[in-house]
């Protein structure tokens, strides 16, 4: 979808003359911003807006269906998702702290208006954490031709979702940039967390250490 050329000049000159809440953008945001509003997506919409209608409750549920499944069929990576899950919560308190605000109507066409504050995006934060730790899971139990298939399909999932939240309104590039390297520098650090402190890849684990308790 794209919006007519006359609210582009608008904007662009709305942009030049930023009001005070407005004041901590960065100088690419707008321009970005309306470029991705304006630039012909097609059917990649119906993508958008399955990743906008994923939110709050579906978010939780989604993810923590995610981190039960890979319980059942991988401790160990059960317990890389659970920990990856700990992203989003740093989202919302970050948020709280730096109380950036979302886009204006005067600035953007909102498509999708969300509640809260803007910075940085809760939806990056989740698909970024969510793809690349499934990803991550999935990938070493495939044959090595196949594994980039997988890093792929999350990348473009990632990068979908992020363009979704600036196409509709709901947030500044500069936002789900923060969520982005926010979700994956969390999922790199728990990827960094030392072998001894998570639990042992599958459940023979738990089945040896009970018959070594019950013969001691």
């Amino acid at each position: 979808m794209a919006w007519p050329a006359g609210a582009r000049r608008r904007r662009t000159f709305r942009d030049r003359h930023l009001p005070g809440c407005h004041a901590n953008l960065l100088p690419w945001d707008v321009p970005i911003a309306l470029y991705l509003q304006q630039f012909p997506w097609g059917p990649v919409t119906y993508v958008f807006d399955l990743t906008n209608n994923t939110a709050g409750y579906i978010q939780g549920v989604v993810g923590l269906a995610a981190v039960i499944l890979m319980f059942i069929w991988d401790r160990r990576a059960g317990w890389l998702m659970a920990i990856g899950a700990i992203s989003s919560l740093l989202d919302n308190w970050i948020k709280l702290w730096l109380a950036r605000q979302r886009p204006t109507a005067d600035l953007l066409h909102i498509l999708t208006p969300a509640p809260g504050y803007s910075y940085p995006s809760g939806h990056a934060v989740y698909f970024t954490w969510m793809s690349f730790m499934i990803a991550f899971a999935l990938a070493p139990r495939l044959r090595p031709s196949l594994r980039w298939i997988v890093w792929v399909v999350a990348a473009i999932i990632t990068v979908l979702a992020c363009i979704a939240r600036v196409w509709a309104g709901a947030h500044w590039p500069s936002d789900v940039l923060g969520g982005f390297l926010l979700g994956l520098g969390w999922c790199a650090f728990v990827l960094w967390l030392p072998e001894r402190w998570l639990p042992s890849p599958s459940w023979k684990w738990v089945r040896g250490r009970s018959r070594r308790v019950s013969s001691g």
